[in-house]
């Protein structure tokens, strides 16, 4: 399939085809994890966290119970639980999904980019040797120093070929990097050559998964919100559901694969498992932490550490809030891309804190980093600069350097900044200043002035002697057209952080023991995950289907011993 056919693009090529006119159009499912329709949902619905018992009690007392019996209970339909569904279904088996959304396309999988995977079909068309079962493993083993199970990647990988040519048996279709740029330098890199760009969007992908599950014996509730996972002498006998608000679902089964996508729309478990800090959710409104929940009240636990996979776009500020796009994927205020352009960065004393040149190198990491580590963080450019991110874009202002997010920026040139720029002020989070002690004095940075200084020091010698940014990025904060000053947070697509398990995705208790009958796939699986997030593209994907494939083969082992 060439290029010029295809109905859609990720998020990370969407400027690549700005000018390809209807295909630009046709990208916008695939820019983020949510849709503008989605991202407004989330924006405006609110909490959508943990009920206590007493309260779901409340819920159950007066509806109709309808009692059932499954294979397997699988919930959640996302790239895990979908994966887990066909795979049940391929070997013969009757797997139930419960999926809490009007259908399986209110997912991230419906929307995001694409997986990471080794040894494709794919790959192996467009002669990519490098991502192998044996790289992407070493490398997510040396970046997770310790906080993964290992054993557990090794799993996944070993199942991963299989989850990608499921997704092709289904008749979907990918592109990789090679192929999107013509570059063959992507099909060398380890950290582009694993990632395969979804072609389709929306219901149009999600779609052919579901009709191969249904075609093989696999079901479906819809609107459908699982709520209790069911246990006798600590063995998994059942699952609760509440569907369309209106029926209690009492399901026996003695085994149930948890994958809800994360818990980004708990404000609740947001605020607990983030101690506070402020962030603004990108993702699906769906993903509110149902399966970690029920994994704890069924005595599992969680790992000692919870991440996010970034916004890599832009910044963020709750001030501005979660709806940043209109309806042909335009953002709706350009001045929140200056946070990854590897300028000055301050935290709230004013006071730099990182090498600024990790947010323009990989957002998807660090962007996350930035906010979880200090909060509120600051972006401060100076006239000359801002002028020339309008007029020419930031990539040619600093010379067209060896930056490959700088050559494939999602908005290049930031021609409707000016005219935004005074809604960014009424909302509180960007001021402009003749001075820069003016700017400082709107947030209170105390530091800011000395640390100007000290900066355009490092700028003219072309050495950061705090934190070695590379002098590509070492510009110098000048006097003449005054100063501009930013207040950024981080955003993220989903979390990554849940429950323990064992290398079978076995959920395990405080005692580390397995609770049997009891799997968890996704985002929900903690111990396949750690901070920051992986550096390659697609990972979080790239793994949850995988997680589909192998709890799906542990469920079917487990049950038929």
């Amino acid at each position: 399939m060439t290029m010029e056919n295809q109905p859609s693009i990720s998020r990370r090529g969407l400027l690549k085809w700005a000018g390809a006119g209807s295909i630009a159009l046709a990208a916008a499912g695939a820019l983020s994890a949510c849709s503008p329709a989605q991202s407004e949902l989330a924006s405006t619905q609110g909490d959508t966290g943990a009920e206590t018992d007493s309260a779901l009690q409340e819920r159950y007392a007066d509806l109709p119970v309808e009692e059932s019996s499954a294979y397997a209970v699988i919930v959640g339909g996302g790239a895990g639980g979908l994966l887990a569904a066909y795979k049940l279904a391929k070997e013969g088996k009757t797997p139930l999904l419960l999926e809490k959304g009007p259908s399986c396309a209110s997912s991230n999988l419906a929307n995001l980019s694409g997986p990471a995977a080794c040894n494709t079909s794919n790959q192996k068309a467009s002669g990519i040797t490098i991502a192998t079962e044996r790289a992407l493993y070493d490398h997510y083993v040396e970046w997770a120093r310790g906080s993964a199970n290992t054993k557990l990647l090794k799993n996944l990988l070993s199942n991963s070929t299989e989850a990608f040519e499921s997704l092709v048996d289904c008749g979907l279709h990918f592109y990789n990097y090679v192929e999107y740029t013509g570059d063959p330098q992507y099909g060398e890199s380890l950290k582009w050559a694993p990632l395969h760009n979804f072609v389709e969007v929306g219901e149009e992908r999600i779609q052919p998964i579901v009709s191969a599950i249904e075609a093989m014996g696999g079901s479906f509730i819809y609107n459908c919100e699982a709520t209790e996972v069911v246990l006798e002498d600590g063995v998994v006998a059942g699952v609760k559901a509440i569907r369309d608000n209106n029926t209690v679902l009492s399901i026996a089964t003695k085994a149930v694969f948890l994958a809800t996508g994360g818990f980004g729309a708990s404000e609740e478990m947001i605020h607990d498992r983030f101690l506070g800090v402020p962030l603004v959710n990108m993702g699906t409104p769906t993903n509110s932490g149902d399966g970690i929940r029920m994994a704890e009240a069924a005595g599992a636990v969680c790992e000692n550490y919870y991440g996010l996979i970034s916004n890599e776009i832009c910044g963020a500020n709750q001030k501005h809030g979660s709806a940043m796009y209109d309806a042909d994927w335009n953002l709706n205020n350009e001045n929140l891309c200056f946070a990854i352009y590897g300028g000055l960065m301050v935290d709230e004393t004013g006071e730099r804190f990182m090498n600024e040149q990790n947010m323009a190198f990989d957002p998807l990491v660090y962007s996350g980093q930035a906010g979880l580590n200090n909060g509120n963080y600051y972006v401060l450019v100076d006239g000359e600069y801002y002028d020339a991110c309008v007029a020419e874009g930031v990539y040619k202002h600093l010379g067209e350097p060896d930056w490959n997010f700088g050559r494939e920026m999602f908005y290049p040139v930031l021609s409707h900044a000016p005219e935004q720029f005074e809604a960014a002020v009424s909302e509180g989070w960007a001021v402009k200043g003749d001075t820069i002690a003016e700017c400082a004095e709107a947030f209170g940075l105390t530091n800011l002035e000395e640390t100007v200084k000290r900066y355009n020091e490092f700028c003219q010698s072309k050495e950061d002697a705090d934190f070695g940014k590379d002098p590509m990025f070492l510009t110098e904060i000048k006097d003449g057209k005054g100063y501009y000053l930013f207040e950024y947070q981080s955003a993220y697509w989903a979390t990554i952080g849940g429950i323990r398990t064992n290398d079978r995705l076995t959920a395990l208790d405080a005692d580390n023991k397995p609770i049997d009958g009891l799997f968890i796939g996704g985002l929900n699986m903690g111990s396949a995950f750690c901070r920051p997030y992986y550096d390659i593209p697609g990972t979080a994907c790239g793994l949850s289907i995988a997680s589909g494939v192998t709890g799906a083969k542990e469920i079917i082992q487990y049950l038929e011993a």
